[in-house]
C-alpha cells in the first residue's frame, strides 16, 4: 500500500470532470521530511492534484492514504495536519488580518491565541496593518498573511501552489526562511512553482505530471533551475524555460 516513510500515498488515483479525465492512474508517495517539487506544463493537473491531497476534492478513482489510513477514514486528521498556500486565499475579505487569524485559530483550537496572532503578524511584517480589511491587501500581503496563518497551528505537511508569485524580494527571503525552517523541523512539503529560481534548492524529489499522468518521479537532491528545465523538456510535450531566465 504505502512505504514506511510515506506520509501520503496515492494509489491508482484519477480525477474526472464529466467525461474528461484530468488525472489518470497516479501512483506516488510523499515521504516524511522531504520536499517534493511537483512540475508540469499548464493544464497538466498539478493544482487538481494538490486539491486532492488537501481534501478539497475527492478522487473519481483510486485511493489516497494518510499515514496508512484511507482518506475516507482520516479526513479530519488530514485537515488538521495539512497547511496550504494557493491562488485561493480563503480569507474573509471584509475581516481584518487579526480577525481572520482569530477565526482560523479558533477553528484549529490554538491556545493563547491573541499573543500568537500578534507574533505571527509581526514575523510576516503585517503588524502595521493588523486591523486593515483583507480586501485592501495586495497579493503579496495575502501570501504573507497565509504564512502567518500557518505559523498559528504548525502543520506537519505543506501544500504550496505558486507561493512565490506576487512577492517582492523581502517577502521572497521570508518565504525561503520559513520553508527552510519548516524542513529543518522535519516538515513535509509539496511545492508547485514555475519560478525555478526560488524554493527548488530545498527539494529532495521531483514529480512530473504530463497530460494527467506521472511521467517522472525520482530523487533530485537540491536541483537547480537548469536541471528542472532539463527534466521538463525530457519528460513533457512542451518546452519550458525558467522564470527570469
Amino acid at each position: 500500500m504505502e512505504t514506511e516513510s510515506s506520509v501520503i500515498a496515492l494509489r491508482s488515483v484519477g480525477k474526472r470532470f464529466g467525461r474528461r479525465y484530468v488525472l489518470r492512474e497516479i501512483d506516488a508517495d510523499i515521504n516524511a521530511g522531504e520536499m517534493t517539487l511537483l512540475l508540469g506544463n499548464n493544464g497538466a493537473g498539478k493544482s487538481t492534484l494538490l486539491k486532492l491531497l488537501s481534501t478539497l476534492m475527492r478522487p473519481s478513482l483510486g485511493t489516497l492514504y494518510f499515514r496508512g489510513q484511507p482518506y475516507q477514514r482520516s479526513a479530519e486528521a488530514v485537515r488538521a495536519a495539512v497547511g496550504m498556500i494557493s491562488h485561493e486565499s480563503r480569507f474573509y475579505q471584509d475581516l481584518s488580518a487579526r480577525e481572520n487569524l482569530r477565526v482560523y485559530g479558533t477553528l484549529y483550537g490554538v491556545r493563547d491565541l491573541a499573543p500568537r496572532i500578534a507574533t505571527a503578524l509581526d514575523a510576516t511584517n503585517l503588524a502595521a496593518v493588523i486591523d486593515v480589511p483583507v480586501r485592501a491587501f495586495s497579493s503579496g500581503m495575502i501570501k504573507r498573511l497565509a504564512l502567518a496563518r500557518l505559523q498559528l497551528y504548525a502543520p506537519q505537511v505543506l501544500l504550496l501552489d505558486e507561493p512565490y508569485s506576487g512577492l517582492d524580494q523581502v517577502s521572497i527571503a521570508m518565504m525561503d526562511r520559513f520553508l527552510g525552517d519548516f524542513k529543518a523541523r522535519g516538515g513535509t512539503t509539496v511545492l508547485v512553482t514555475h519560478q525555478f529560481t526560488n524554493g527548488v534548492q530545498l527539494c529532495d524529489r521531483i514529480l512530473i505530471v504530463d497530460q494527467g499522468r506521472v511521467v517522472y518521479h525520482g530523487q533530485e537532491h537540491r536541483p537547480d533551475a537548469a536541471r528542472c528545465v532539463e527534466l521538463l523538456q525530457t519528460h513533457t510535450a512542451g518546452p519550458q524555460r525558467a522564470a527570469g531566465a
